[in-house]
């Protein structure tokens, strides 16, 4: 296995990327660093020993997850990588966590595996409970994944129409309608994953507090996936979506959030736009 990593940066904390790029950069083949926003090799000199392994790419303008990832595979594809892993900024693995996945994955015996997953651990809450060696699963995130770069060739890149929000479910289930291939995740590998930024509001709320532009996309997205893979769209997203992502955000916006207007507004045309859109109709 050659292993290439991606993260893609926007307007991060130096700092906290530069100590979580410490926690695996000694366990991959090279990294590639996505400037989504104004950032430069001048702000990572504390990794100027790495710098044989790493490359900087994107031009510091914010093309979305989506392009930043397909840009990412690209340079894997013609520097020959055999693997991509994409990684979050805020993402970090622990110990040996990346090292044994990297032999779970070369001595996998599992047939028709599109995407490998790590398990996440939200703030000491880990999303799989299990002993299991390996489960299949129907989707996982982006953050934490790795791909055989020979999928990219099958199935396509990532959507680019997507921007960001829901790009890693897109490309699960799409290599799964295409070419029935499976997600699966190794609950013993752990990655270090905060979802959200959650923010106590009045009487005792929390909330999310994403921004007017992010909620857009979380809405639009999400409803155009349901459109998209009625079948493959899980139930329990369908009702997050509804309650979580609508009901209960308008009423936290309206009781705690600041830019009220601003978010109901992008609730609206999230929801017109994810309806009725012609554009990502498959």
């Amino acid at each position: 296995m050659k292993l290439i990593a991606i993260v893609v940066l926007y307007k991060p904390d130096i700092r906290a990327v530069i100590k979580n790029i410490l926690s695996y950069i000694d366990q991959i083949d090279h990294l590639l660093l996505y400037r989504n926003s104004e950032v430069g090799e001048k702000d990572f000199t504390l990794l100027h020993s790495y710098f044989d392994k790493i490359d900087f790419i994107g031009s510091g303008k914010n093309v979305g997850i989506a392009k930043a990832l397909n840009e990412g595979a690209k340079w894997a594809e013609d520097q020959e990588f055999s693997h991509l892993l994409t990684l979050d900024q805020d993402s970090y693995f622990e110990g040996n966590n990346l090292k044994n996945f990297r032999h779970l994955i070369s001595n996998d015996n599992v047939k028709n595996v599109g995407i490998y997953s790590a398990n996440p651990d939200n703030r000491g809450q880990l999303t799989f409970k299990t002993n299991s060696a390996y489960i299949r699963i129907p989707d996982a995130i982006t953050s934490g994944s790795i791909f055989p770069i020979k999928i990219f060739g099958e199935c396509g890149y990532f959507d680019e129409n997507l921007f960001i929000d829901a790009v890693d479910y897109d490309y699960c289930y799409r290599i799964k309608k295409l070419k029935n291939y499976d997600t699966i995740v190794f609950p013993s590998i752990i990655l270090k994953h905060e979802v959200g930024y959650p923010t106590k509001i009045n009487f005792g709320l929390i909330t999310d507090n994403y921004s007017s532009f992010r909620t857009y996309y979380i809405i639009r997205n999400h409803i155009i996936i349901w459109r998209r893979y009625p079948d493959l769209f899980q139930q329990q997203y369908k009702k997050t979506l509804i309650k979580i992502h609508i009901v209960y955000r308008i009423a936290k916006i309206i009781i705690g959030e600041e830019d009220k207007l601003n978010k109901l507004k992008s609730i609206v045309t999230g929801l017109k736009d994810g309806l009725f859109i012609k554009a990502f109709k498959n």
